[in-house]
Parts: structure tokens; sequence; C-alpha cells
């Protein structure tokens, strides 16, 4: 599947009402369809028979945070919850297009933090960091 990458520089998350605002500058966000769009069966006569699929919609969002900042702890935090937390939220680009300035927006369903944190290092900037990795129900792109 391909990974949309999201400029980290340009781009703002939220979720649940939380702005993040600890990225690393110049580091990117990832989100990556999980599953096909469509299924299909093809037919011995030469048909096919072309379907949506129920999960689709479903996308994986890894998320790089400053070790210790507020988003660091509030994704920490959710984690920590006895019953996982569920998200909703959104993540917009800002783009130049023919000169004109335009929003590229993601809205975010029902996701959940899905993999362990990890703490990678990053030789662009000397802060530590956290990596999260989310699964979304639905991720629906809007210009």
């Amino acid at each position: 599947m391909a990974i949309i990458t999201l400029a980290a520089d340009s781009t703002t998350l939220v979720l649940n009402g939380h702005a993040f605002t600890s990225f690393v500058v110049g580091d990117i966000l990832e989100l990556s369809p999980a599953n096909e769009l469509t299924s299909r069966v093809n037919s011995s006569t030469g048909g096919v028979n072309i379907q949506g699929r129920s999960d689709g919609g479903v996308h994986d969002l890894v998320v790089r945070v400053q070790r210790y900042s507020d988003d660091d702890i509030f994704l920490n935090t959710s984690r920590n919850q006895s019953t996982p937390e569920v998200f909703d939220g959104s993540l917009k680009e800002n783009f130049v297009k023919d000169g004109s300035a335009g929003v590229e927006s993601w809205i975010l369903e029902s996701g959940s933090i899905t993999t362990q944190p990890s703490a990678p290092k990053n030789d662009q900037d000397g802060n530590a960091l956290m990596e999260y990795t989310m699964q979304f129900r639905n991720a629906t792109r809007n210009l």
C-alpha cells in the first residue's frame, strides 16, 4: 500500500480537540491505507463483479512527537487508559497551486493507538522522540 506523507511543518493534527504542536522540524506524518478500497471477482465468461470493501477506508497514522511534550503526555495518557481511547479528528496540510493557497484535509474517524510507542533517534534534531501508531476506521480526503 502507498504511504501518504505530510510535512509536519505545514500540517495540523487535531485529535479529540487536542491540537498537536510538538512535531520535530523537518519530520513527516505518515498516513497509509491498510486495505484495498474495492474487491473484485472475475467470472470465467469475462465479467467482473466489483464491490466496495467495508474496511476500505481503514488507515494507519504514524506520528512522531518530542518526548515529554504535551503531545507525548496526551498520547501516553490515552494509551494508558483501562479501556482503549477512541480518537476522532483531522489532519490538515497547507499547499499552493497556481499561486493560490489551499488546504488538503483528512477527516479521521474512530481511531485507537495500535502499537506500543517507540523512541526512534533522529539526527536532524537533538530532542528525543516518541513514535505512536494509530489506526482509524475511516480517513476521508477533502480538497
